[in-house]
């Protein structure tokens, strides 16, 4: 299902079928600052004709003094109506609490707008909201009464449907498995490269759909990255935490400018104690403005049962943003044939490593996973290891022909799994890899090469067929 519209977010399915549930908690929108938050509230008000009722709770607000009393959520809801002089029937109103970490415990309040008022659509969000989320000090949190979901910078085909529905369309008729005509293929690759030199973040698409040029979107770009440093002194006070804002600055700078790197600790910033740096990438995850994978060695699920957490990978929030901090000039991407070969491979692996945590489902989190073997004269690293329905994917971004996945095949050997992908800049291709594994057992993989716009497209449609 597909709800056209300029700038559409697939997120919205979700919360048009949450609006429309007869049972429903108090949703909680998640997402870092400037990923659309707002804007996909106010969709939701439009595609459900429902009158859209925005409370700022970095103004001061008239109510405040009623949350001392859980027995007027009801009453809450209520006088914000009449204060705004809406005189609706309150299944035709959807109230938005916005920035709700600025009232502490507004959060643990809304518990009460599920109990004393279940009639009512309420939804929350907050640029900073996840410190409010995940402060132990602060009182218990509306759990069994709230739903989630979460919001990420757009995707591709997000972009695509934007920039040309068009193609958009021709995308979502094709087999994921079969080659592209190279027309279409050709059209595509192009398209991606302005995502890639655009990223996600909704201000900065719409200016490439705009074709305001490269300069606009730098600002723009610089803008929001420019808003996320001035968050970083915040953290402290919303956490109850002392953090280091100069550290906190230095990380985020190191990974948005080389994304993908498992550096070790001292690299990242030497000079500050292993713990310290380690509690100050802790607190970015969690404010969700830079993104970790760690190696599993599972086969199957869950992944989280074969994690070593000591061998890691950062990436950035958005490739976007990830690429200004690069320098990297639109005409290299433009002209490369391999988007693989650019930047070491680290501007393909942050393009898939965000596509995997911004797609359906959007009622939870999606951690990252990839493989690596770290011995003496022979390590070997997969770029990612990914659930799609219920069988677990290896995902490498390599160049050129398939008998360089050296790692891979390493992996293969160690595990078995059925069917593997390598996205690259390529056609669709199909193999067929007979595999000895360590114990000289013998099984038969698949290799899938498919290009790198392809992906988000593999994952929705094996989806689809593990379901059916």
């Amino acid at each position: 299902m597909v709800l056209g519209g300029a700038m559409y977010r697939k997120c919205l399915e979700k919360l048009i079928e949450w609006a429309e549930r007869d049972s429903r908690g108090v949703m909680v929108l998640r997402g870092a600052r400037q990923v659309g938050k707002t804007t996909l509230i106010r969709k939701l008000a439009e595609k459900l004709e429902l009158h859209l009722i925005e409370i700022n709770m970095e103004e001061s607000q008239s109510f405040t003094h009623m949350l001392e009393h859980k027995e007027k959520a009801k009453e809450i809801l209520e006088h914000i109506m009449l204060e705004q002089g809406v005189n609706v029937d309150p299944k035709n109103v959807v109230f938005f609490f916005d920035e709700i970490q600025e009232l502490p415990n507004l959060y643990s309040y809304l518990r009460y707008f599920k109990e004393k008022a279940p009639d009512f659509k309420v939804i929350s969000a907050g640029s900073l909201l996840e410190f409010e989320i995940n402060n132990k000090n602060r009182q218990q949190g509306p759990t069994g009464r709230i739903e989630y979901s979460y919001l990420n910078p757009m995707t591709f085909e997000e972009y695509l449907l934007a920039a040309n529905k068009l193609a958009y369309d021709k995308l979502k008729e094709l087999s994921p498995t079969k080659p592209v005509s190279e027309g279409l293929h050709t059209i595509l690759s192009n398209i991606f490269k302005e995502y890639l030199v655009c990223g996600g973040m909704p201000a900065a698409v719409q200016a490439s759909i705009n074709k305001e040029g490269p300069l606009r979107l730098d600002a723009i770009k610089n803008d929001i990255i420019t808003g996320y440093i001035e968050d970083l002194p915040k953290y402290s006070t919303l956490s109850d935490t002392k953090y280091d804002t100069e550290l906190l600055e230095r990380i985020l700078t190191v990974v948005m400018s080389s994304p993908s790197k498992g550096l070790q600790y001292s690299k990242i910033a030497p000079g500050y104690k292993i713990e310290k740096v380690k509690k100050h990438i802790d607190i970015l995850v969690s404010a969700k403005v830079i993104r970790r994978s760690i190696h599993t060695s599972e086969n199957k699920t869950p992944l989280l049962n074969g994690v070593n957490p000591k061998n890691y990978k950062l990436f950035g929030l958005d490739l976007g943003l990830c690429y200004s901090f690069m320098g990297v000039s639109p005409m290299s991407i433009y002209s490369n044939i391999d988007i693989n070969d650019m930047a070491n491979g680290t501007i393909a692996e942050q393009y898939v490593a965000q596509t995997l945590t911004s797609i359906p489902p959007f009622y939870k989190t999606k951690a990252i996973y990839h493989w690596e073997r770290q011995k003496k004269g022979s390590t070997a690293e997969v770029d990612f290891i990914t659930e799609v329905g219920s069988e677990i994917y290896p995902i490498e971004c390599k160049s050129g022909k398939s008998n360089k996945l050296k790692s891979l095949k390493l992996l293969l050997e160690e595990k078995v799994f059925k069917t593997s992908l390598r996205c690259y800049s390529g056609n669709t291709e199909k193999e067929t890899w007979s595999i000895t594994k360590n114990n000289d057992e013998e099984y038969q993989a698949t290799v899938m090469s498919i290009p790198l716009y392809m992906l988000e497209h593999f994952i929705e449609i094996k989806s689809i067929e593990k379901q059916s």
